[in-house]
């Protein structure tokens, strides 16, 4: 009888909701609909945390599709690994008028398993996705539950995770135990959080974060990180165990002390590999050349494979095995170069960072596992040297885009120790550029091209150095240079391995409208290669701050000989220009003697971050600067200009 009471209860409950819920499109506030693609309508995250062990997470989201831009949203990706079980996934889908149109079926519930080459890893997935989609716009609701025995990492609430995404209502709530207080950080929050006694975790306390009617965010060029702008909530452990292994988060020593730990002992190498480095090395004076040596026999000797099977996502392979399958992921071949260093009696310190040329840096006051990548540190007096053990051609010390300028955690065997990776200059990350263009008096041209890239500009001519066949190479020259129609006849990349890397590229190319005739007239672009546009035009006034990245460091020069064909002189001449602004400076200038016209330019930028209002400042400066970059100078034959009245 009690159970058939409490069944009554639950599906009149059930039925109460259903009758509440509105999930038509016309109850959707139109401030809502206002510069989205989709709207959350309901989201309710739940964290429930019973030991250092054991942990649920309940998730029931309520999405309306407005576009085809949005369809993502309709799809449901839940990951899992040995450590973490999926107990259920349910769903429906609505149409306009908020009707439900069909619930979600078991064979729309589809598991994977993540496989690609130098893959290995035994974590999967289960997508979720509807095989009726329904007319824009229409709505989905999920509602999964996720149980897990890994409790290193805890959950981050940002219900706005795109600029086009408004959302009506999210509820975040995490149940911990008394005796494993909660960590967290909050970010752009108007409501308070909420504390109470837990009512399912047995002494416990519940955290609880609220927001409404927050509405989609208009996309700014150059704006911070949309993390930086919505409402957030980052939480971590206090302690935790997994895999018999337990570690705390209170700082960044805890941190690298439970990484030190997982990993300590895995670093013996073979006696014929400790043999063989001893006699590399034999020759070698200085710590960097033994360091530049034993890196080249690492990226000679083993290959990058991603493995990530059980605590393999956070412990390595020991350095035996490399040694013997010459292969590993980026724990394990920075375990083995770091033992390899080792044997020259070099020490060195694996560095744990949040890497990607996107990713944001870590945050310094919320110790945790934030991190993706490791690579190696070598301290070696003030000249600290990093070593990226998954590339087979990064030369010693650069770090480039990918792993610089942020904050990285050291391993020592005292623990985490917080450092910052090296910051490149304008200085650093040049383009220099020099033209030699012979013209005819049709406008045709034949030119040779040598442009030599260092430090973040060389990335990508480095990487189709190594990545891509002569012919895929070609095909990415025609693609990528700035010029409407020409004929590549000739190519080629030279690569110089430094602590700041430099290609030089060569090309050697026709084309038949490098200037425009017009009668007596050649109409010439002074810079053909390396223009600019101007900046993204606003149409409201600016919200957010002016964010210059990191790849704004930079200074491209240009130097464009030209011969000009016989019979034909400027029309006029050109003062030289100069820009300047706190963003960076412009100068440009054209200088004729006989028939060799010079043009020269220079522009360097640096990164920064001002106020909103600075973007008109900044847009001018833009503007002004593709303005220049689109001169031209009038070339006249010079029988017409002796003719002309004086």
């Amino acid at each position: 009888m009690k159970q058939l009471v409490f069944l009554l209860a639950w599906l009149s409950a059930l039925s109460l909701q259903a009758q509440s819920d509105n999930w038509a499109v016309s109850a959707i506030p139109a401030n809502m609909l206002r510069n989205a693609d989709a709207v959350l309508r309901m989201d309710e995250l739940s964290y429930v945390v019973t030991s250092p062990t054991e942990a649920v997470h309940r998730v029931r989201q309520v999405i309306t599709i407005l576009n085809e831009k949005a369809d993502s949203k309709a799809r449901l990706v839940v990951p899992y690994d040995k450590f973490s079980k999926v107990t259920d996934i349910e769903g429906a889908i609505f149409d306009a008028t908020g009707k439900q149109v069909k619930r979600l079926k078991r064979a729309e519930i589809n598991d994977y398993a993540y496989s690609q080459d130098n893959y290995a890893d035994d974590s999967r997935y289960k997508v979720a996705e509807f095989s009726r989609q329904l007319a824009y716009p229409y709505t989905v609701e999920f509602r999964y539950e996720v149980s897990s025995r890994n409790l290193m990492f805890y959950p981050t609430w940002q219900p706005q995770d795109d600029e086009r995404f408004s959302v009506i209502r999210s509820r975040f709530t995490v149940d911990v135990p008394a005796h494993m207080p909660l960590r967290y950080k909050e970010a752009n929050l108007t409501r308070p959080l909420a504390k109470q006694p837990s009512s399912e975790v047995k002494a416990g306390q519940l955290y609880t974060w609220q927001l409404d009617t927050l509405a989609a965010v208009e996309v700014e060029p150059m704006a911070p990180s949309l993390a930086e702008r919505v409402p957030t909530v980052y939480t971590a452990p206090g302690q935790f165990e997994v895999q018999d292994y337990t570690g705390t988060f209170a700082s960044w020593k805890d941190v690298g002390a439970f990484y030190y730990a997982l990993n300590k002992g895995r670093d013996a190498l073979p006696e014929a590999v400790r043999q063989q480095v001893q006699t590399l090395v034999a020759g070698q004076k200085t710590v960097p050349g033994k360091v530049k040596t034993i890196y080249e026999y690492l990226q000679k000797q083993a290959r990058y494979i991603s493995i990530q099977l059980g605590i393999g996502g956070w412990q390595t392979i020991e350095a035996s095995r490399v040694a013997q399958t010459h292969y590993g992921d980026c724990k394990a071949l920075t375990n083995y170069a770091k033992a390899l260093l080792g044997v020259a009696g070099i020490p060195a310190y694996e560095a744990l960072v949040k890497a990607g040329d996107t990713a944001p840096d870590i945050r310094t006051d919320l110790p945790g596992f934030q991190f993706n990548h490791v690579f190696l540190c070598v301290p070696n007096n003030r000249d600290t040297l990093w070593l990226e053990c998954t590339s087979q051609h990064s030369p010693v010390g650069y770090v480039g885009d990918f792993t610089g300028n942020r904050h990285v955690l050291l391993v020592t065997p005292d623990g985490g120790k917080l450092v910052t990776t090296p910051t490149y200059t304008p200085d650093q990350n040049r383009q220099q550029r020099l033209v030699t263009v012979t013209l005819t008096p049709d406008g045709a041209a034949t030119a040779r091209v040598r442009t030599y890239y260092t430090g973040l500009q060389q990335e990508p001519y480095a990487e189709v150095l190594h990545s891509m066949t002569h012919d895929q190479q070609r095909d990415w020259l025609i693609k990528t240079t700035n010029m409407p129609s020409f004929e590549l006849t000739d190519f080629g990349f030279v690569e110089t391995k430094a602590v700041i890397p430099a290609v030089a590229e060569t090309m050697t190319l026709a084309t038949r409208r490098w200037a425009s005739p017009s009668g007596t007239r050649l109409f010439l672009p002074l810079n053909m290669l390396s223009a600019v546009g101007p900046a993204p035009v606003l149409t409201r006034p600016r919200q957010t701050p002016v964010v210059l990245k990191y790849t704004y460091d930079f200074e491209d020069t240009d130097t464009v000989r030209y011969t000009l064909p016989d019979g034909y002189a400027p029309e006029y001449t050109l003062a030289p220009m100069t820009l300047e602004a706190k963003f960076g400076t412009y100068q440009a200038r054209a200088d004729v003697q006989g028939n060799q016209l010079v043009y020269t330019r220079r522009l360097r930028m640096h990164r920064g971050r001002y106020p909103a209002e600075a973007y008109t400042e900044y847009a001018e400066f833009r503007k002004k600067i593709a303005k220049a970059d689109k001169t031209q100078l009038v070339l006249i034959k010079k029988e017409i200009a002796t003719a002309a009245p004086k």
